[in-house]
C-alpha cells in the first residue's frame, strides 16, 4: 500500500500529559416538573438542553433562541413520564442534530459530550474556624453535586484522606496556595483544578453565602467571587458561571461549510480497534462522516468531514481520553500529492 506523507500540525498544548476526559451521556436530556403545561414543560426542556450543550446558562436569553423556544416542540424527540421524590417529571429527549443545526445557525457554539474533569477543593469558613466539606450528606456538597450535574459538569471530588490532609490544609485553599494545591491533586489527574471558600455573613439583617474561588488557567490564577441568598442558588450560579468560562475555551462554532481533515492513529492491534476508533472520531462534535482513508498494521488514517474548522476539531480531540495526541518527534518527507495529516493520535485500549 502506498505510504501516505503527511504534515503534523498537533499543537503543543494539546499534547502535554493525559487527560482524563469525562462523557457526558445525557447531553440532550432534559427533566422536568410534569405538573405545567405541555407548551411549558417543552419550553423547559429546550432551555435545559441548550444551556447544558452551550455552557451559557442564559442562552434562552438570546432574542433569536428566545423566539426559537415557541417551537420547541419540533426539536422534541421523546419524552417520558417518570415518578420521584420530587413528584411527577417529564425525562424529555431532544433531536441532537436539530438543536446543533440551530446553534451552528446563529453561530453559537456547541461544546461537545466530552468535557474535562474538574477537580473541588472546597472549604467552609465559619468566623475564624475553616474545614473541608467532607460529610457526603452535607448540604453544601449535595447542592454542588446537582448543580454540576444539571450544567453537565464532570465534578471530581477529593478522598479528604490522610495523603490529601498531608499535603493540603484548608489555609492553603483559602489563601490560594498553588504550590500544595497542585501537589495534592496530583494524584486525581484531573484536567481543572479550582479551590474554593464558602462563608456565611449578615448584611443588611439578611443571611447571604459568598464564595470565593480561583482556578489556574495557562499559568494565570483566575479569582472570582459570587454571593447569593442559599447555599443552592449559591452552588447553581458558580456551576452556571464555570460552565461558561470553560465553554469560552473549549466549545466551537460550527461552520457553515464542510471541510476534510486526515487522521493518523497509532495503536491499532487488530480491525476492532480500527473500528471503534471510527465509532469515536463519528461522535465528535461537528463531525458528520467518518471513513478508513488507508490501514495497515498498527496503523490506521480516517478522513473526516463535517462543519468544523482545524482548530476546533483538535479541541474535541483533546478531552477523548482514547485518543492522545502525539507530536512529531521528526522532520517527515512530504508528498505533496498526498492529502496532509492534520494530527498524529495514540488509541489508549479502555
Amino acid at each position: 500500500m502506498k505510504t501516505l506523507s503527511y504534515i503534523l500540525l498537533c499543537l503543543a498544548a494539546l499534547c502535554s500529559g493525559r487527560l482524563s476526559a469525562a462523557q457526558i451521556n445525557d447531553l440532550y436530556l432534559a427533566d422536568v416538573p410534569a405538573v405545567a403545561t405541555t407548551s411549558e414543560w417543552q419550553q423547559e426542556a429546550f432551555r435545559q438542553v441548550l444551556s447544558k450543550v452551550t455552557g451559557q446558562p442564559d442562552i434562552d436569553k438570546q432574542p433569536q433562541i428566545a423566539e426559537e423556544l415557541r417551537r420547541a416542540a419540533g426539536y422534541i424527540k421523546q419524552f417520558e413520564a417518570v415518578r420521584s421524590a420530587d413528584g411527577n417529571r417529564m425525562r424529555v429527549l431532544l433531536d441532537a442534530s436539530k438543536v446543533n443545526k440551530l446553534l451552528q445557525q446563529h453561530n453559537i457554539a456547541v461544546w461537545g459530550a466530552l468535557r474535562p474533569d474538574i477537580l473541588l477543593w472546597l472549604v467552609q469558613q465559619q468566623g475564624s474556624q475553616r474545614q473541608f466539606v467532607r460529610q457526603s450528606e452535607h448540604p453544601l456538597k449535595l447542592a454542588l453535586q446537582q448543580t454540576f450535574s444539571q450544567s453537565a459538569l464532570p465534578l471530581m471530588l477529593p478522598l479528604y484522606d490522610i495523603d490529601d490532609l498531608l499535603n493540603l490544609s484548608e489555609t492553603d485553599v483559602w489563601a490560594g496556595f498553588w504550590q500544595p494545591i497542585n501537589q495534592a491533586s496530583a494524584r486525581y489527574n484531573a484536567d481543572v483544578v479550582v479551590v474554593a471558600t464558602v462563608e456565611q455573613m449578615q448584611l443588611d439583617g439578611l443571611t447571604t453565602h459568598r464564595l470565593s474561588w480561583q482556578r489556574q488557567d495557562d499559568n494565570r490564577v483566575l479569582r472570582d467571587e459570587l454571593t447569593a441568598d442559599s447555599e443552592e442558588r449559591l452552588m447553581q450560579a458558580f456551576a452556571g458561571k464555570l460552565a461558561q468560562q470553560l465553554a469560552g475555551r473549549y466549545a466551537t462554532v460550527l461552520s457553515q461549510t464542510q471541510s476534510q481533515f486526515v487522521l493518523q492513529v497509532n495503536g491499532l492491534s487488530d480491525f476492532a480497534a480500527i473500528v471503534q476508533v471510527q465509532k469515536l472520531l463519528q461522535q465528535l462534535v461537528g463531525v458528520s462522516d467518518v471513513t478508513i482513508n488507508a490501514f495497515e498494521p498498527g496503523v490506521a488514517r480516517y478522513l473526516l468531514s463535517g462543519a468544523i474548522d482545524s482548530t476546533g476539531l483538535l479541541n474535541a480531540l483533546r478531552f477523548n481520553p482514547q485518543l492522545r495526541l502525539q507530536a512529531a518527534s521528526e522532520q517527515l518527507q512530504l508528498d505533496m500529492s498526498a492529502q496532509p495529516v492534520l494530527a498524529t493520535l495514540e488509541f489508549i485500549k479502555p
